[in-house]
């Protein structure tokens, strides 16, 4: 399987403890945090970007519920 990226974007104005819950809970790798929003990093496996994109987009919905959340999927060797 190819390991994939979710870089998962939350608008809003977050508390840092809030964004560490997030990251906790979607076992990001990293996260990192600008005006209202924050970025975290979250990897994953998959058999292609259609189905890890699909798990990403569910994953980030189910433990973000109520979020403004944009979803960017990449392999993780890529740039």
């Amino acid at each position: 399987m190819t390991t994939y990226l979710a870089l998962l974007t939350v608008h809003g104005d977050l508390a840092p403890d809030e964004v560490a819950g997030m990251s906790d809970a979607l076992g990001a790798t990293e996260h990192r945090t600008g005006h209202d929003h924050a970025v975290l990093t979250v990897p994953g496996e998959a058999p292609d970007l259609a189905t890890a994109t699909a798990a990403a987009r569910l994953h980030a919905a189910e433990v973000l519920d109520g979020c403004v959340v944009d979803v960017d999927v990449r392999e993780a060797d890529s740039d």
